[in-house]
C-alpha cells in the first residue's frame, strides 16, 4: 500500500469501480460494477458491500452502474447521482428517498463528503429490451474530505479545458482519470489532463480491462513527460490501495 499521509484510503476495485473509506472510517464506492467486472478480485465482490456508506455514479454506461441496483438494495447505501437517473434508478428498484440527485455545479454532502458534480464529455446510455435508453449525461466529481483533502474523479470524459478551471478552484490532490482510448481519453490526452489540473497524484482507470482499451500507465508517465507534468503517477492493480 502507498501511503500518502491524508487519512484516506483509495482502493481500485477495478475497471473505473473504486472503494474510498474517509477519514471517520465511511466507506463509498464510485460506479459500481463488481460481480460483473472481469478486473474486481473475487475477495472484493463481498468487502466492497461491507458497511457501504454511499455509491457515486458518474454515467449510466453497464460498466459503471452494472451491480448498483443490486447494491444500493443490499447495502442500503445513497445513491448520488445526475437528477436524469433517478426516475430509471426508482423503477428499477432504488426507493427515491435512498438516492441524491443533482446536476454539474452543484454540490452536495454525503458520507461526511462534500461532492461537486463536474463537467464530463462522453455518453449515458444503457440498452434495455432492444432499446438504447438515455440516462442523462456523463459526470465527473470533486470530493472533498473533512481533513481537506480533495480528490477529483474526472468520469469518463476526453481532455476539456474546463480541467483547468477545476483545478483552479478546487486545487485537488489527487485526480482519478481514465486513459484506455477508444472510449475516452488516451495516455497523451490525460496527460494534458493532468498539465491543466496540476495535481501532486493521479491513479489511471478504464484501461486493460479489455483488448481495446490499449492505453497503459507506462505511456502516460512518458507523456507527462514531453508536457513537463510533475504529478505522481500511482499505478494500482485492482484490489490494491493507497491511503
Amino acid at each position: 500500500m502507498v501511503t500518502l499521509g491524508r487519512n484516506v484510503t483509495i482502493t481500485l476495485i477495478g475497471h473505473g469501480t473504486f472503494h474510498l473509506t474517509t477519514p471517520e472510517g465511511r466507506n463509498i464506492m464510485i460506479d459500481a460494477w463488481v460481480d460483473g467486472n472481469p478486473a474486481c478480485p473475487e475477495p472484493w465482490k463481498a468487502r466492497v458491500r461491507e458497511k457501504l456508506a454511499a455509491i457515486f455514479v458518474t454515467h449510466g454506461h453497464f460498466d459503471h452502474i452494472g451491480d448498483l441496483v443490486d447494491i444500493a438494495r443490499e447495502t442500503g447505501a445513497t445513491v448520488v447521482c445526475q437528477y436524469d437517473l433517478v426516475s430509471y434508478l426508482e423503477g428499477e428498484g432504488i426507493p427515491a428517498a435512498q438516492m441524491v440527485g443533482f446536476n454539474k455545479g452543484g454540490t452536495v454532502t454525503v458520507a461526511d463528503v462534500r461532492a461537486t458534480m463536474t463537467t464530463a464529455h462522453h455518453s449515458s446510455t444503457i440498452y434495455e429490451n432492444g432499446q438504447i435508453i438515455p440516462l442523462g449525461t456523463a459526470a465527473g466529481y470533486v470530493l472533498r474530505f473533512s481533513n481537506g483533502f480533495t480528490i477529483y474523479h474526472t468520469g469518463d470524459t476526453c481532455v476539456t479545458m474546463d480541467m483547468q478551471i477545476i483545478g483552479e478552484l478546487y486545487r485537488p490532490d489527487l485526480v482519478i482519470l481514465p486513459i484506455g482510448d477508444h472510449f475516452t481519453m488516451d495516455p497523451r490526452q490525460a496527460a494534458y489532463a493532468l498539465k491543466l489540473i496540476g495535481a501532486k497524484y493521479a491513479i489511471p482507470e478504464h484501461y486493460g480491462t479489455f483488448p481495446i482499451l490499449t492505453g497503459t500507465p507506462e505511456a502516460l508517465v512518458e507523456y507527462c513527460r514531453e508536457f513537463g507534468v510533475t504529478t505522481e503517477v500511482i499505478t494500482l492493480k485492482p484490489g490494491e490501495s493507497v491511503s
